[in-house]
Parts: structure tokens; C-alpha cells; sequence
């Protein structure tokens, strides 16, 4: 029986099932073969053996063949060899365990899979093998020849975070990667670039080593920075100056929908035992060691103590502080509002009535656009039974709602560099009152847009705009616009690059993410050479 799942010349002589595999018994039928040394062709057999390869699946069955394989004489009495085995080049190599076609269906699914994964999937598919062999298969696999990009896309990737770091190389006309680099060394890129003539335009990131390697290697190429990077750079300089502005980083909540929120309120009602009096108790224990210890640092520090000796006897950290004490006369550090927070008024004045229940003032509050949960208001009901506000209540200012909410650095930073037009309006209003408050922050705000136009617009007039800049973050006088000029004008052409190029490493960013999915599917065996494998043929 002649199958066309086969060469021409094998024939099945006969089949027989065991298990769940197909065991298939196959001869050629050729009555010579030629040498693989010589390539002379003979006639004469020499003995016979039996070879095990597995095929690829028939249905849902594994198939073995039992290939009956002839040793031939080779007539050239100047051949090396006095015998050859014959063979079936693109079909079943010497020595093999599996024929070319499973290997390549093996080699695929590990490319694409890992080996623990492609090895669970195979056994599915009734071609089993061990995640190990499919490792090999990986690495077995040859690569293609690599062609040289016109514009290359650099940027570093994490083998292991913040210990060993490898560099990716894209090119970014075709979208795909070209090669990877062991390390991030500059003298590793450069090497890289010799060996590969005809690079006109190298995106990169900021990282020093990068700039070198890249002038190194391709002197005549230019190098264009990386927008994103240089966004990134910006936020956080920004980001380090509004740390230093903690108390001006505030934006006024809006009212609740309700007028009964200013009702003058009653004194609160004598304490009683309580079942959560031991919480409550901690809670203000707690609160009145903090005070006694902001107390003791503000006394130790008149005394001429620095903030290490003061943390050390307070017992506190150096930066709590150094936080405590640049707002002299109050603890900086305020619990936050909570949900029920802005209605705490109306509450404690319906308390005061004489008729009330807690689902009734729970309906009330909902109804004046309350969204938290019936709990929250139970459970503010019973701290007040006992005579006490909690702490996200008792914090804010005054009784009613809270008129401030304190943004963090990095939020206030994130505004900073955001479009006009993808901020809403609620975002829109915080960094205005933030813009208010902050000392020159509308002109550092002016400053940082002005640059951010010029990289999302790319004019044509980079060295001029930036040259300008540059002198306007200098003439601020704060240390961190001054630091982030002064790195601008180290790196300005590649600068200049990105205000006036088209190109961008944005592309690359996506590449390092799926590079960091493919590492993440091979659970800790992911080696530089097997990586590199799979992210250049997967």
C-alpha cells in the first residue's frame, strides 16, 4: 500500500495498533542508494537494522514507524567509508528520533509556547515529547540571515530587574526585531554596528552608554531620542519639584447636594461603655502617641538637634521628621475623607432631632447622592453613640465637609504633562487650583507644555526652540529644571532629533513587552541564547 503521507519510495508492508499509537512497518523499495561520502551509487547490500522514528499523528493516534533500513558496500575502493546506511535527506536525518516533519511541528510549537506548555499541548496531540527536547529544538533551530535596518530602534530589556539587563534591536521600517545584545554596554552596541554597515538613523532612550555605543559604531548616523523617554524625563523633574510643594498640592471637592450640611451641630453626646470601646480606645491611644511625639521632635529641634538625632530618640523615620517639621504648629498628616465624610454634618444634626433611625438617615443621605454603603453610615452612628468622630472625620478641618483634598507629587506631575484635551473636567479643575497655589506654577506649567507641543508636533526648528528652553529652565533657578537643562544640552542633537523627526521609539516599547511575555511562559529558564531564539523566530 503506497500512502502519499510518504516518499515515493517507501511502501507500508504492514499496521497494527497499540495503545492509543499506530505502529506502521516500512521499506524502500530502491535497489541502490548512492554514498553519502562519494556519492557513488550501489547495489549491494551489506545487512539490515530497524530504526523507531516517531511521525506526526494520524487522527487521534501517535504513529511509530519500524523503518527497515539497508547498509550498502561502497564500490569506490577510495571511499572513506566501506559501508553507508541509506537515507531520506528531508524526510528522516541520521540518527534521528523523529522525522523532519514532526521535528519542524515540535520546533513551532516550542518556538511559540515554551517547553512545559508545548509539552502539555503535544501530549494533547498525541505527539509527546519532553519539554527538555523541545529546549533543544529551540535551539537547534537556524537562524535567518539578519539584514541590516536603515532606521534602528535601541532599547534595554530586564533578564533579571535591576540585576542583569540585556538590549533589544528593532528595526523600525519593517517592525520586527533584528537581533538582541547580551548587556547594555555601549562598546556591545558599537561592535554590533561595525559588524553591520548601512544604519542611517538610531532611535534610542537617553541612557548614556547608548550614545556612546551608537557614536562609536555609526559615527555617521543620527541619533534621535526617544519621546517617550524624554516625557518621562520631564514628568520627573517635575515630579521632584512638587515634593517640595506638599502644602500647595491641594484642589477644592464640590459641595454635597444637600443644604442641611452646615446645621449647626449639637455637642457630642456623653461617652458611654460600648462594646467597641477597646477599639476605639486603641484608636485614640494611638492617635495621642503620634501627638506626644510630634511634640517631643518640635521641642528637641528648638533645641538645636538635627532630624537623624531627633528620629533616633523619637523613634520615628528621618523622613517623618523631616515632614513633621516644615509645618511647624500642626502634624501635616491627615487621614483622608472617607465616603460618608461630607455628610457628617447632616448626620449629627439629624441626631440631634428627636426623631431618627439609622435606615431612615440612610435613605436621606442616599438621596443627597451618597454612594457608599449602609454599613458606613451604622457604623459612623455608633462612633458618635460613643462619644468619639473617627479619624477620617475628626481630621478635616472643621465639621462639615471637607473643603480641600490633598493630591500627591506624582498625580500633580502627571497633570503636568498631560494633553489639554485628554484631561477631564474634574482634572481640569484640580490642576488649576493647584496652578493657583503652587509659587510659579503656571510659568513651570507653561514651560513644561511648551516642550511637550514641540515633541508631539515635531516642527522643523528644533536646535532654536530647544536652545531657548534650554536658557528659560535655566533662568528658573530651581535645581531640578536647571539638572534636567543641563542633561538636555549634553544629548541636544539627539534632541533635536525628536522635536524635528518623524521616527520614534514607541514600536520598541511594544516589542520589550512581548519579549517580557515570551520570558514569562518559559518560568525561570529564560537564558539569553534560548530567549534570543524565541523572540527572533517565534
Amino acid at each position: 500500500m503506497n500512502l502519499p503521507l510518504f516518499p515515493e519510495t517507501w511502501q507500508v508492508l504492514d499496521s497494527q495498533v497499540e495503545g492509543a499509537r499506530l505502529i506502521l512497518l516500512v521499506q524502500d523499495q530502491r535497489s541502490a542508494a548512492a554514498c553519502p561520502s562519494c556519492q557513488q551509487h550501489s547495489s549491494h547490500v551489506h545487512s539490515h537494522y530497524v530504526r523507531h522514528p516517531h511521525d506526526t499523528a494520524l487522527g487521534q493516534r501517535g504513529v511509530t514507524l519500524l523503518l527497515r533500513t539497508r547498509r550498502f558496500r561502497c564500490l569506490n575502493p577510495d571511499c572513506p567509508h566501506t559501508t553507508f546506511a541509506e537515507t531520506w535527506l528531508g524526510w528522516l536525518e541520521p540518527r534521528a528520533q523523529r522525522t523532519c516533519r514532526l521535528a519542524e511541528k515540535q520546533g513551532r510549537v516550542a518556538l511559540s509556547l515554551g517547553g512545559e506548555a508545548g509539552h502539555r499541548l503535544l501530549a494533547k496531540l498525541c505527539e509527546p515529547t519532553s519539554a527538555d527536547t523541545l529546549l533543544r529544538l529551540v535551539r537547534r533551530t537556524p537562524l535567518p540571515p539578519a539584514e541590516t535596518p536603515t532606521v534602528l530602534g535601541v532599547d534595554d530589556f530586564a533578564l533579571r530587574r535591576r540585576k542583569t539587563y540585556g538590549t533589544l534591536l528593532i528595526d523600525l521600517e519593517r517592525h520586527h526585531v533584528v537581533d538582541l545584545l547580551p548587556d547594555r554596554q555601549g562598546d556591545t552596541l558599537a561592535a554590533w554596528l561595525k559588524a553591520h554597515p548601512g544604519v542611517k538613523i538610531i532611535c534610542r532612550d537617553r541612557a548614556g552608554e547608548y550614545a556612546r555605543g551608537a557614536a562609536s559604531g555609526a559615527p555617521e548616523a543620527q541619533q534621535i531620542a526617544d519621546r517617550f523617554h524624554l516625557i518621562g524625563n520631564v514628568r520627573d523633574a517635575v515630579e521632584i519639584w512638587l515634593r517640595q510643594q506638599r502644602a500647595h498640592l491641594t484642589s477644592r471637592l464640590e459641595p454635597a447636594q444637600s443644604e442641611r450640611v452646615d446645621v449647626q451641630l449639637p455637642p457630642s453626646p456623653p461617652e458611654r461603655p460600648s462594646t467597641t470601646r477597646k477599639r476605639l480606645e486603641l484608636t485614640v491611644a494611638k492617635r495621642q502617641q503620634r501627638q506626644a511625639r510630634y511634640e517631643q521632635a518640635v521641642k528637641l529641634r528648638e533645641q538645636g538637634q538635627s532630624y537623624r538625632a531627633i528620629a533616633r530618640q523619637v523613634g520615628v523615620a528621618r523622613s517623618t521628621v523631616t515632614e513633621w517639621l516644615q509645618h511647624e504648629g500642626e502634624l501635616t498628616r491627615k487621614t483622608p475623607p472617607s465616603s460618608i465624610t461630607p455628610y457628617a454634618g447632616y448626620i449629627r444634626g439629624r441626631m440631634a432631632e428627636p426623631e431618627w433611625n439609622v435606615t431612615r438617615i440612610f435613605h436621606e443621605v442616599v438621596e443627597q447622592g451618597y454612594r457608599g454603603a449602609f454599613s458606613g453610615v451604622s457604623s459612623y452612628v455608633l462612633w458618635l453613640k460613643e462619644g468619639h468622630e473617627p479619624p477620617s472625620i475628626a481630621d478635616q478641618k472643621g465639621t462639615g465637609l471637607p473643603q480641600e483634598k490633598r493630591l500627591s507629587p506624582v498625580q500633580v506631575a502627571w497633570l503636568f504633562t498631560m494633553r489639554s484635551d485628554q484631561r477631564s473636567e474634574t482634572e481640569t479643575r484640580r490642576l488649576q487650583a493647584v496652578l493657583d497655589q503652587v509659587p510659579r506654577g503656571q510659568e513651570i506649567y507653561q514651560l513644561v507644555q511648551d516642550l511637550l507641543g514641540w515633541l508631539r508636533e515635531a516642527p522643523r526648528s528644533g536646535a532654536s526652540l530647544l536652545t531657548s528652553w534650554i536658557e528659560k529652565a535655566q533662568a528658573t533657578g530651581l535645581p531640578d529644571l536647571q539638572r534636567l537643562a543641563r542633561s538636555f544640552q549634553n544629548d541636544f542633537s539627539a534632541i533635536c532629533g525628536a522635536i524635528e523627526s518623524p521616527w520614534s521609539n514607541g514600536q520598541t516599547e511594544g516589542q520589550v513587552n512581548r519579549l517580557k511575555m515570551i520570558k514569562r511562559q518559559m518560568f525561570g529558564r529564560a537564558k539569553f541564547d534560548l530567549l534570543r531564539q524565541r523572540v527572533l523566530l517565534a
